[in-house]
């Protein structure tokens, strides 16, 4: 059985940025695929099919507390959080309650506490007390509740605060949209959609078994590789290979690939004749997967010249075809690799790569 040596093929970042930079099209096609994918669902969940508009009524209060001079204020433990923990608590919530109109008061206190916030600036003694719900109607009934409960009630019930009072009211309903930001959402999608094609594309090429480099057939395969047929050093591996082969099969790995089509670019390459002796004869063979018969013909031969072509998903046809020839006792003498990619190898290898004839 043949073994492959892929131990001994490692990792080609260049040629995976390279094949990257030629999928870029791709690339950019899934990008922005991914993009309007992405958007599109941001704004049918948060504009189309959005939550209604809420209104919001803010008041303003001035709360004294129980210290003994100004300074003091400082010390007394009444923070934002616990702000709003006294304005979530049923002792508020029924005093609210209770100056709500008879429409309102059957509203629950778990309702309420949703519905009231208290935020606390940098002063200890200004406190604000919004109100938000889907009626602007009932906001300010509730916001007007609030005030009455906070002047009126809080200040008998809280031994820390003496006194509060209505400093601005709230008089007019604002209405809150939901927070819709587009521009980010389309940003964020692009870059999350960019980075997730170049993963999967990243994966794609790890795992594939393409061949796309003459080097590829040397340390996967262990084959002696004469090149592509542009490539500059393609004679001289030609003529030392073959110097003493009397008979040489051109063997393509696929029918896709013609022999006859091949023995023309060898003799190209070789300026009209064909390396060996005077008397060597090099003949076309079928492909020894589509015709197994040709097996024969290969085994008389003194030497083989496998054709492989570049390209996606060759890699697992060619561990076949030599595990075949193997079982037949046929040895490649080389390996030709088809219809290159020659820019991309230019790109690889740095330089022009094109044979001067």
């Amino acid at each position: 059985m043949w073994e492959g040596s892929y131990g001994k093929e490692p990792f080609d970042l260049r040629l995976t940025v390279l094949r990257l930079c030629r999928n870029l099209g791709r690339i950019i096609a899934f990008t922005c695929l991914g993009t309007v994918l992405f958007v599109g669902g941001y704004y049918v969940k948060n504009v189309a099919l959005g939550p209604e508009p809420e209104y919001r009524v803010s008041s303003l209060f001035r709360v004294e507390y129980d210290v003994a001079e100004e300074k003091d204020v400082g010390t007394v433990h009444i923070n934002e959080m616990t702000w709003n923990t006294y304005v979530d608590t049923e002792m508020f919530l029924n005093a609210v309650r209770g100056y709500l109109p008879d429409s309102l008061r059957e509203t629950g206190s778990g309702e309420l506490a949703e519905e009231i916030n208290a935020l606390l600036a940098s002063n200890l003694k200004v406190l604000t007390i919004t109100v938000t719900t889907e009626d602007p109607d009932k906001s300010l009934a509730i916001a007007a509740a609030a005030e009455k409960a906070m002047v009126q009630d809080f200040p008998n019930e809280i031994s820390e605060i003496t006194s509060a009072a209505v400093i601005d009211p709230g008089t007019e309903a604002q209405t809150v949209y939901p927070d819709v930001r587009p521009l980010r959402a389309v940003i964020l999608s692009a870059v999350l959609s960019l980075f997730f094609t170049v993963v999967f594309l990243l994966l794609k090429e790890l795992g594939d078994d393409s061949i796309w480099l003459p080097s590829v057939l040397r340390c996967r395969y262990g084959l002696n590789v004469v090149g592509t047929p542009e490539s500059p050093e393609a004679e001289e591996n030609l003529r030392y290979l073959f110097r003493e082969k009397k008979r040489v099969a051109v063997c393509p790995l696929n029918e896709r690939t013609d022999p006859a089509d091949v023995l023309k670019a060898l003799r190209k390459i070789c300026g009209g004749e064909l390396p060996g002796q005077a008397e060597t004869e090099w003949f076309p063979a079928p492909a020894p997967l589509e015709k197994p018969e040709c097996i024969r013909a290969l085994r008389e031969a003194d030497g083989i010249l496998l054709v492989v072509p570049a390209g996606k998903h060759g890699g697992k046809q060619t561990e076949y075809v030599l595990d075949f020839l193997k079982q037949q006792d046929c040895s490649v003498t080389a390996a030709l690799l088809w219809n290159a990619d020659e820019f991309l190898l230019r790109c690889y290898y740095g330089f022009r790569r094109n044979r001067q004839n």
